[in-house]
């Protein structure tokens, strides 16, 4: 198991030094992925256990080969350079590794929904999202998700009514929504309901400079607490 950890942590080197350099090169990334279910197959084949969530591949080897961060890049990769086969494949293999018991998946689910819609799978992007909405009505990613992919099938109406069940005349855009309200600013766009663009574009400007003042703020404590002599 070293050696392929150890060949793996080549691969890794091998992406982002690429990367830096500018270089496109994804047969590194693929082999990396490929790699990774080898090691865990071998894994669960001495115990069935064995990285039965994706965070204990990085748990269990104690940090050494940032696994999380690299599929996070590799799935950014395949996303960026419209790789939506690959990457419709690449999700689903992820979603059938782990058991996404302790961690659920949101992020990737919503980057099969995309990877589907960019191949023209519409209807079956929207049945997808119209499914995993449905299970989890508080889960925004699933609700943006599904609004895009209405968008997609031009049901400028449908979509609509996702986003009033999420977005009420007194909603604020925070942290835990702003995708629901880029996903409408989307729509609104498309559909050319200016006065409701403007709206959302508004939410989102507002949101946005909280946001940017209390990082700001929070830099400035750092700072702070650099210059105090206990410290």
């Amino acid at each position: 198991m070293n050696k392929l950890w150890k060949k793996f942590d080549g691969l890794t080197q091998t992406c982002y030094s690429n990367m830096a350099q500018g270089i496109s090169d994804i047969d590194a990334w693929n082999a990396g992925f490929d790699l990774l279910q080898e090691i865990i197959s071998n894994g669960r084949t001495e115990n069935p256990d064995f990285a039965k969530e994706l965070y204990l591949l990085d748990d269990e080897t104690d940090y050494s080969h940032d696994v999380q961060g690299w599929l996070e890049d590799y799935l950014d990769e395949l996303d960026v350079h419209e790789m939506y086969p690959e990457l419709e494949a690449v999700c689903r293999k992820l979603l059938k590794l782990f058991a996404w018991e302790e961690e659920y998946p949101s992020e990737i689910r919503f980057l099969l929904a995309s990877a589907l819609g960019h191949q023209g799978k519409t209807e079956d992007a929207r049945k997808y999202c119209e499914d995993w909405e449905a299970d989890e009505k508080d889960n925004p990613l699933a609700a943006a998700a599904l609004i895009y992919a209405k968008i997609r099938e031009k049901d400028y109406e449908g979509a609509e009514e996702v986003v009033r069940r999420y977005i009420a005349e007194d909603t604020e855009c925070t942290e835990e929504n702003d995708v629901i309200f880029t996903a409408a600013l989307r729509l609104y766009k498309e559909s050319g309901q200016k006065e409701m663009e403007k709206k959302m574009d508004d939410a989102l400007e507002q949101y946005d400079k909280k946001l940017s003042e209390y990082l700001m703020g929070m830099d400035e404590l750092d700072f702070m607490d650099d210059e105090l002599p206990f410290n």
